[in-house]
């Protein structure tokens, strides 16, 4: 790399330091790119340098702490794939898990969660930070096929509302824990509360 690329990106990630820590400030809406700029001590041309809007520097500064759910649940696949019970309880305690310890990304589900008060019509890229992507989502879908399958899936779920259900209620957890970190240990809490996922999603074994 060389010098001219490495100020560029040290200037890049300046930025996107100074908009995580004014969007977590006073929130995503009430942001603009002139407070970004004097946060992180640059003009606001620097910051057009490096991002086409507000938007894309959103997007840039969630996608450098994204929970890396393709991972999780391809390597959840991959080592328990015939245990699709298994699989869905090890996804679960990892997400919470990244939650829990990850800094950077408790930050960021945090703007995205509590701190974006009303997202901007013109601003439409803006996404969630724990949406699933295509792949995870029908990676998910397909172990709760191998669980209706087996008999252990409620009768009055389909796969693709398990699925639903499933994320909803990790996103609830989330949501809530990070109103006030300190209000309760969600790594302590954590076996429970994805027991409580899983048997509300299934039916029980019989002998």
């Amino acid at each position: 790399m060389t010098r001219r690329k490495a100020d560029a990106e040290r200037t890049r990630e300046a930025i996107l330091d100074a908009a995580e820590t004014t969007f977590l400030a006073q929130g995503v809406s009430r942001t603009t790119l002139a407070h970004i700029a004097q946060a992180a001590g640059v003009t606001r041309g620097a910051i057009y340098w490096h991002f086409e809007d507000k938007a894309a520097l959103f997007d840039a500064l969630l996608e450098r702490v994204r929970i890396p759910l393709d991972e999780i649940v391809d390597d959840a696949v991959q080592q328990l794939g015939t245990a699709p019970v298994d699989c869905l309880r090890d996804i679960a305690q990892r997400s919470l898990a990244g939650i829990c310890h990850d800094q950077p990304l408790q930050r960021a589900a945090t703007i995205v969660l509590h701190r974006c008060e009303k997202l901007e019509d013109d601003h439409p890229r803006i996404s969630m930070i724990t949406r699933l992507s295509e792949h995870a989502e029908a990676r998910v879908e397909q172990l709760f096929e191998q669980v209706q399958q087996l008999g252990r899936l409620r009768a009055d779920l389909s796969p693709a509302s398990a699925r639903r259900q499933f994320h909803g209620f990790l996103i609830g957890v989330c949501f809530d824990w990070l109103q006030d970190p300190h209000q309760y240990s969600l790594d302590d809490d954590r076996n429970s509360i994805v027991e409580t996922l899983i048997r509300g999603l299934l039916v029980e074994n019989t002998p």
